[in-house]
Parts: structure tokens; sequence; C-alpha cells
């Protein structure tokens, strides 16, 4: 990359909440990205309100959404939880946007207050115009990248992020746990969704063991923060000791947004592959295409459906 990975990571990390908002915008405008919000009014459940930013890199229905939250635990800079994934999907719009490729982003507020940004745009999304998320928490800091599907790896948006060699060339695992973040949003949506975060190699196998916990009908058991609280990567969230900028690797930074834009650009490759085989089909062997509905076959679907 010719321009840094983490040159606008210092701007963003602001521990005042109001300032992080300024900073991100400012951000946004200076990279030329376009951006709409996403607005709700203070609460006594959100004292601050929510603000989500939107970006698109350029049209195209479905596509993916690459989301993170922006905000942070008051009163730290949040610079591993979770200024460094924005600064990736910030390159990563810019890269698409100048590339052509369509790709949606959202940077949620509220992450750290129940996800209420992420579920404010649930609320209002489109399921249409999506064709799966992959959201990034926590991924300035360690030598190995983990992402986590509970099964949506195998679904065919995710192929081409999930294949062996792709994640061979970035240190890339796939685990059965990570920590809830935005994703937990999607489920509403049955959308096809990944969480990405970056840790230390050796912490994967306390996600192998929190794994076996599940969910619990009575929550879980004490252990499972005992375990949490053992992993290395667990010192860069939610504030803690390693959550500022001296902590951030940009060499993770790096890794992190060269295995998503790999994956991009496979998957739009193998798209335009599937296209041009088509097109050189004989027309006979093309499907037809489907037939128009008539009024009443139209109305007697909708009758089925309600």
């Amino acid at each position: 990359m010719a321009k840094a990975i983490d040159r606008h990571l210092e701007t963003l990390c602001q521990a005042d909440p109001k300032l992080r908002r300024q900073a991100l915008e400012q951000v946004l405008a200076e990279e030329r990205l376009t951006f709409t919000t996403q607005e709700e009014e203070a609460s006594a459940k959100n004292p601050r309100g929510i603000c989500n930013y939107l970006v698109s890199s350029c049209p195209g229905d479905p596509s993916l959404l690459f989301c993170a939250h922006y905000d942070a635990v008051p009163g730290s800079p949040g610079a591993n939880d979770n200024g460094a994934a924005l600064c990736i999907l910030i390159q990563l719009a810019v890269t698409l946007k100048e590339e052509g490729i369509p790709a949606k982003f959202a940077f949620f507020d509220g992450e750290e207050m129940g996800n209420s940004g992420s579920r404010l745009y649930v609320s209002l999304a489109d399921r249409q115009t999506l064709s799966g998320v992959i959201n990034l928490d926590v991924c300035g800091y360690g030598d190995s990248l983990v992402i986590c599907g509970k099964g949506h790896e195998k679904k065919p948006v995710f192929r081409s992020f999930c294949q062996k060699s792709l994640l061979g060339r970035h240190q890339g695992h796939i685990v059965k746990f990570l920590p809830k973040s935005d994703d937990s949003s999607f489920s509403r949506m049955k959308l096809p969704t990944l969480s990405l975060a970056a840790m230390p190699r050796w912490d994967i196998q306390y996600l192998n063991a929190l794994a076996s916990y599940g969910e619990g009908l009575f929550g879980r058991p004490p252990e499972f923060e005992l375990i949490l609280g053992q992993m290395e990567v667990t010192s860069t969230m939610h504030g803690g000791y390693r959550d500022t900028l001296e902590w951030i690797e940009r060499g993770t930074m790096e890794n992190v947004y060269a295995f998503l834009l790999e994956g991009i650009r496979q998957q739009k490759s193998k798209e335009a592959g599937n296209r041009k085989k088509f097109h050189a089909l004989p027309a006979w062997r093309k499907p037809n295409p489907p037939l128009q509905a008539t009024k009443h076959q139209t109305c007697s679907a909708a009758g089925g459906r309600g």
C-alpha cells in the first residue's frame, strides 16, 4: 500500500465520544468517502443517542456489508477496540471505490452499549440489498487472524475468504467461538455473517476451550470468564491496559486488510468467470427466464405468505 494503514489511527482514537464521532466524520471526508447517517435520539438507555455512518464504495446490490463499531469504553482511546478495525475498513472502502467493486460499509455506534447501533441498522435494513456481513472487532494486535461464522463459513458468499490457501497466506484460522460483537445483531435477518479478529497465536487454544461451553440454559459458568481473562488479547479490549496506541501493530492491520482485499478480488474474479461461461453457452443450454406471473398468480402467492 502506498499510504500507511494506520495513518488515521491517532485521529480516530479519541477518549471523548463526541470528539470520536467528529474524528470519524473528518476522516471519511478527507478520504472522499460520501456517507449517510442513521440517528436515534438520546434516551435513558443511550444518553448520547445513536449515530451510525454508512458508506458505499459504488452502486451494486446485493453486496457484502463490512462493519465495525467506532465507539469505545468511556475514557478509553479504544485503539484496538476498535480504532484499528476502523482504519482497515476505511482503507478498504477507498480501494474498492477506486477499483469499482460494490460493497457497503457501516461504522456502528453503541456496540459498548448493547450493540444498539447495529440493532438500529438491522431494524432499517433491506435484506435484499445484502449478500452477507463481515464484522471486524479487535484487529490491531497479534500475529494470527481468526474467523468465526458458526457454520456460515461454508456459504457461497464467503467461500473465497475461507479457502485454506488464503487463510494459510495470512496466518488465518477458523474458530468456533469469538466474543459477541455487532455480528449478533444480524441473526434475526438470517444473513450469512462472519466475525473477524486478530490475536496472538497462543490465544486460539483458549477460544477452542470457550467454544465447548455453549450458551447454557442458566448462562455460562464462572470458569468461562476466568478462561477469557487469561487471553492476552483481552488486555486490548474494553479499555484494558493494552487498548492504547502504542500497542497497535501496523503489520497486523496490514495483514487483515490484505486478507479481505484478496478475498474480495478472488470473489469478483470468480463471478466474472461464471458470467463469461454463461454467455459462452449455446442458447439451447441456457436456462429459460422465469415466466411472468399473472395477476391471479401474484395474488395467490401473496395470500400464501400471509
